[in-house]
Order: structure tokens, then C-alpha cells, then sequence
């Protein structure tokens, strides 16, 4: 059974996860988050790790050097407020104490995190997916499901607001008998610098030229579901062995439940994030000021409007504006801004 297969099934085991600890959130006299990062004990044995794989019950796989253990959560953090649901990610780095039964003591700082919100009530939460990266692959399908290059664009501004570097993939390009439709409306992304790569796993089109992005480096594919995300890495590295009841076996006997992909290696160098599939992509209301500058070519765009804090929706002196006039922003990406901006006042 392929682990891309259960997709559906860790998001509800990753929402029943979220019931769990959202009670060690609420408990009273909780502490300072940022004080709590940092061990206060003595006489510890710290070795540092980082997270290969997350479970459900606040266990965590963890390579030390040419080893990995399974590693609980010291109890420490059951009295910190997080941010969000997330305690630790794939790709966190951790000290792992060795003093006793080896826990973890201690979340090193992100340099950067990939994550995306679910609505409870009348609430975004966020759910941190994966940390310390290099690059996401954003892929999506040309059919089964549809192109929906306005998902496309909130993945890339969340990827962009956390100082990632997004790559596009459009894949299953076997699907349809003419690329032109395809590729004049992912011309745009193009123009403004975006690497656009087009695939097919069942023709090994475009494979080679991913592989050679993906060298060395950590990378995470992202997209919706159907999107072909385990089809892309099973063609670029075959023995990938991405099998759940395999890693369960090896390193939890069958205790821990995973919910959330794993961090593995890559044969010809670097490593692969594989995240389960996601059914929507919510943008935080903290992302609205940044939208306008973070947005698929606005970076460039934005320093010549007249104001510094231009938002492009509708001011005097606003070079965007100028520029859908003339045709050089599509009118289709530029709906598409409006309507991540739009989605902030729902």
C-alpha cells in the first residue's frame, strides 16, 4: 500500500491529532512559548536531530547522525501556548536528550516553514506541514483534476511569504493532445523569472529536468490531491521506498500512527519532504499586506507604483494597474489577486 494512497486518511487522523493537543493548549498556568523552547534541567545530554517523521501520540522519528530513534515530546510542552496546532514538523531540528529514555528537549529555531490553515468555527488554525526547506515543487495536474492556476497562486504567495523558493510543476501533460493552451497561460509565470517545468510520469516527460532541480536540495512537493505527487517521485526515483507499513514496522512496531508524510532521502543527493495531499489552502489574515508584493511578478511590478503601500486595488499612480491596461499582467491573474485579497474580508 502506497503511503500517497492514505492521504485522506492521515488529514483525519491529523484533525483527531488536533483534538489531543489542543488540550494541552488550554491546561492554566501555561507558560511563555519562547521561554519553554529553551531546556532549563541540568545534567542532560543533549545530541541534535532532525525530524524525519511525525506520529500521533507526540512521538517523533528523529536522525542523530547515521541513527534514528523514536523520541517523545518532553512533557515541558504540555504547558505552552503554540501558535497553532503544530508542535514539531518534518524537518524541524531538535536536541534530543540521552540522559534517560531519549525525549526531545529542545525545537532548534525555523529558518523557514511551509504551512496552511484549517477552519475551525470561525477560526483559522494553522498547521505547520513541513520546516526547514529549500524549494517546493508546486505541482498540479493539467486534467483529473482540472488546472486551477488560482490555487496555484496561493500556494506560491504562502511559499513566497515564508522565503521559499516555489517551483512550478504542471503535470500530466499525457492527458491532453496540445500543450500551446496550456503554455500561453503559464507564459506569464515564466516572464516574471518562475521556473515552470511540464511532466508526465506515464511518458517521462520533463523527469530528468526535475530530478536535476531536485539535486541536493530539500524539497517538498505540494498540490492538491489527484495532482500526481506520488506518480512524479515514483518515476524520479523508483526503489524510493514510500510503503507505510514498512516504516512502521522499522521504527515504531506498529504503535504510532503517521499523519503528516516523512523527510527521505534522495539517491543522487538531497532530500524529499512527502506531504499528503491538500483539499483547500487557506491564506492567514497576517498574509494581506504582504500579497501585494509577494503575488507572481508583483514583486518586480510594485516598486513603481506611486505609493509604497499600494495594494493595486484601484490607486492612483499604481503600475499593476497600468499594466493590466496594456495587457502585459493577463486579466486572469490579476482576478486571480483579487480574489485571495478578497478572500481576507470573508
Amino acid at each position: 500500500m502506497k503511503r500517497n494512497d492514505k492521504n485522506e486518511d492521515k488529514l483525519d487522523l491529523l484533525e483527531q491529532e488536533y483534538e489531543k493537543l489542543q488540550e494541552l493548549y488550554v491546561k492554566p498556568g501555561r507558560r511563555l512559548k519562547k521561554k519553554e523552547r529553551k531546556s532549563r534541567k541540568s545534567g542532560l545530554e543533549l545530541r541534535k536531530g532532525r525530524v524525519l517523521e511525525v506520529y500521533t501520540n507526540n512521538h517523533y522519528r528523529v536522525q542523530i547522525g547515521d541513527e534514528e530513534c523514536v523520541c517523545p515530546l518532553s512533557g515541558r510542552y504540555k504547558n505552552v501556548e503554540f501558535d497553532g496546532r503544530t508542535v514539531i514538523a518534518i524537518g524541524d531540528y531538535v536536541n534530543v536528550d540521552f540522559s534517560a529514555t531519549p525525549r526531545i528537549e529542545e525545537i532548534l529555531e525555523r529558518e523557514n516553514h511551509l504551512k496552511r490553515f484549517i477552519r475551525v468555527g470561525n477560526s483559522l488554525i494553522e498547521v505547520i506541514m513541513v520546516s526547514n526547506i529549500d524549494q517546493i515543487i508546486i505541482t498540479s495536474s493539467i486534467v483529473e483534476p482540472a488546472l486551477n492556476l488560482g490555487l496555484v497562486d496561493r500556494y506560491y504567495c504562502s511559499v513566497k511569504v515564508e522565503g521559499i523558493l516555489p517551483i512550478i510543476c504542471i503535470n500530466k501533460i499525457d492527458l491532453v493532445d496540445d500543450l500551446k493552451e496550456v503554455r500561453a497561460a503559464c507564459e506569464y509565470y515564466e516572464k516574471c523569472g518562475i521556473k515552470v517545468i511540464y511532466t508526465s510520469a506515464t511518458t517521462g516527460e520533463g523527469i530528468d529536468e526535475l530530478r536535476e532541480l531536485l539535486k541536493d536540495k530539500e524539497s517538498a512537493f505540494s498540490g492538491p490531491s489527484g495532482s500526481g505527487k506520488s506518480s512524479l517521485i515514483n518515476a524520479i526515483e523508483p526503489q524510493l521506498d514510500l510503503k507505510v507499513g514498512e516504516v512502521s514496522e522499522a521504527t515504531s512496531k506498529g504503535v504510532h500512527t503517521t499523519t503528516s508524510g516523512s523527510l527521505l532521502p534522495w539517491s543522487f543527493g538531497g532530500y524529499l519532504i512527502d506531504t499528503p495531499g491538500i483539499r483547500s489552502f487557506g491564506l492567514d489574515s497576517s498574509y494581506k499586506d504582504l500579497i501585494p508584493r509577494v503575488f507572481p511578478g508583483f514583486d518586480e511590478f510594485a516598486v513603481y507604483c506611486r505609493f509604497g503601500d499600494c495594494k493595486h486595488l484601484g490607486e492612483i499612480g499604481c503600475n499593476v494597474l497600468e499594466l493590466v491596461e496594456k495587457g502585459e499582467i493577463p486579466e486572469e491573474r490579476y482576478a486571480s489577486y483579487h480574489n485571495i485579497m478578497d478572500s481576507f474580508d470573508d
